[in-house]
């Protein structure tokens, strides 16, 4: 065990909704002592090509990789890791995701302006690349509310102004759709999950999930531990992620995730012989 292995798979750039380039994303994992990095921007591959020539410069290996929002009984997000940027049925995936973003956005901007909050004149990015993050905070920037998690609260959840019912893709059909891509999928941030756990990851890893993101940074001991070991007993990959943001989500590190033990170590190892072979 050796922080020669500290890796992290799951980061944002400014293509989602990070707040750093993708060449400064990898710079700043290489301060961190990260050793293996992915960046995972969401429903998103076009940082990918500048991260990896970034790693090549520097010296630090960055995994094609992505973050696909999909539909349960409530939001689940799975990672494909070590994906081929090239993939036909990838980008036709991607295509359509940037679609159901642009239009999601453009009636979010419509039910915020009639009700008096023109957001859309406050956001300096394309609608294909605007997450509810930027929405929120353009709120925020309007005074319509006092931080982001008011904003969420006030318009954009369930039952508010600007909520919207998104369609997105079913965890079969995003598992489905990394495996086409020569990549693993990884169920993102299982402490999130708003549902029986050990069912869920269960039934996943019947459609093929082949990762769990068990190390988190706001995954509790006994969460982390409960993961691991469901990890353990489906045979799957354990991997680790700060879900790195930039300024959006501070006090998060590059490699912030990470732990030395066994179990991130074979999968540092298992990734690198992957990358390499």
């Amino acid at each position: 065990m050796s922080a020669e292995k500290k890796f992290d798979f799951h980061s944002h750039s400014i293509v989602s909704d990070g707040t750093y380039t993708p060449t400064e994303l990898v710079a700043s994992a290489a301060k961190e002592g990260v050793r293996l990095l992915a960046l995972t921007d969401h429903d998103n591959i076009g940082g990918v090509a500048e991260a990896v020539e970034a790693g090549k410069r520097i010296g630090l290996p960055v995994l094609p990789a992505v973050e696909m929002d999909n539909e349960w009984r409530h939001e689940l997000h799975i990672i494909g890791l070590d994906i081929d940027p090239e993939n036909p049925t990838l980008n036709q995936c991607l295509e359509i995701a940037r679609q159901r973003r642009e239009k999601r956005n453009r009636t979010i901007y419509g039910k915020l302006k009639e009700a008096g909050y023109p957001v859309g004149e406050w956001i300096d990015r394309p609608p294909e690349r605007t997450t509810k993050l930027h929405i929120a905070k353009a709120l925020v920037a309007m005074q319509a509310a006092s931080d982001v998690r008011d904003a969420f609260a006030k318009y954009l959840r369930p039952g508010q102004v600007g909520y919207y019912a998104e369609q997105r893709f079913t965890p079969k059909q995003v598992i489905d759709m990394i495996h086409i891509a020569d990549g693993l999928p990884v169920l993102a941030h299982p402490c999130h999950i708003r549902d029986n756990p050990h069912a869920l990851v269960r039934e996943l890893t019947d459609l093929g999930l082949m990762g769990i993101e068990a190390y988190y940074p706001s995954s509790s001991p006994r969460q982390t531990q409960m993961f691991a070991s469901l990890g353990h007993q489906l045979g799957l990959l354990i991997t680790c992620g700060s879900d790195f943001h930039g300024d959006n989500r501070p006090g998060v590190a590059l490699g912030s995730a990470w732990k030395e033990n066994a179990d991130l170590d074979r999968t540092f190892d298992t990734l690198t012989i992957r990358m390499n072979s």
